[in-house]
């Protein structure tokens, strides 16, 4: 496991690569002087993404994970995704607000534009230079590869009651970000053990679909939130401290299955070159 100021990276040779960018926790010490900023060191906003990144560890799948708490600065976020003012900022790259709809800032005093390009700047584009880099080294081993994002939007919305959500939300840009039987395999598995799952309902174009997801190139994409029952049950197992459930078994399951399909599909012949970007995007 390497660490770096943004986050960590383990690194593996297999054709998936697991993305955690909700599981930071941390929070950076000029911010600790803003008061409500206190209960939000620490506090993990994805606790099924520390399940799923620890099942993916045990296979030597490469992980890379947030160092910071997704209010600190999201980097599920495209950077063309800013408010509409400061005050509206709850779901943007760094939000003024925490989930139940608490003020982090004092009135007045929320980060400016040229504070959220330095967030932007020391934290997201490294972040995301490390993300590509470690696609296009493991493109280059295989035919092709999965990018399985794990985040937690739902939970960082001020708006995140949401009574009979299905409890596994997967998106691939409407189908566009990956291989139909990707897709199968994910939801076969979340099946296995009787968990509701919907398939591009509110993330149909979330931002790592979209951005990183090119099939014709070899480069899947797969965006992964566990809500409702699911989540309540990681948050429980997180703070009872509490081992493998039938869930840690299901999701092994998904990781083998996915690898498996992975090395089925045909090469394509748009090829991505270490080094280079397929058509700039990464």
């Amino acid at each position: 496991m390497q660490n770096l100021p943004y986050g960590q990276i383990s690194r593996g040779d297999s054709p998936v690569l697991v993305v955690t960018p909700h599981t930071g926790t941390s929070v950076p010490e000029a911010l600790l002087v803003h008061q409500a900023w206190l209960p939000v060191d620490g506090r993990q906003a994805d606790p099924f993404g520390a399940i799923l990144q620890t099942a993916a560890l045990k296979r030597g799948i490469t992980c890379i994970s947030a160092l910071y708490h997704p209010c600190v600065i999201d980097f599920n976020v495209a950077l063309d995704s800013r408010p509409l003012s400061s005050r509206l900022n709850r779901v943007g790259l760094c939000r003024t607000h925490t989930s139940r709809g608490e003020a982090l800032y004092a009135e007045g005093r929320e980060p400016s534009e040229a504070d959220v390009n330095a967030r932007v700047d020391e934290f997201w584009k490294p972040f995301h230079a490390a993300l590509s880099k470690e696609v296009l080294r493991l493109r280059s081993m295989h035919d092709n590869v999965l990018l399985l994002v794990s985040h937690a939007s739902s939970w960082l919305s001020p708006y995140r009651e949401q009574p009979g959500a299905a409890e596994c939300n997967i998106g691939t840009n409407r189908g566009a970000s990956c291989e139909r039987r990707l897709v199968a395999a994910m939801t076969e598995s979340v099946q296995a053990v009787n968990r509701s799952w919907v398939v591009n309902g509110k993330l149909a174009d979330a931002f790592a679909a979209q951005h990183y997801g090119i099939p014709t190139t070899g480069v899947h994409a797969i965006e992964v939130e566990v809500a409702g029952r699911w989540r309540l049950d990681c948050e429980q197992r997180a703070i009872a401290s509490e081992g493998a459930s039938a869930d840690d078994a299901a999701l092994g399951n998904a990781l083998d299955a996915l690898e498996a399909v992975l090395r089925t599909i045909p090469g394509n012949e748009q090829t991505t070159q270490v080094g280079s970007a397929p058509e700039g995007r990464l």
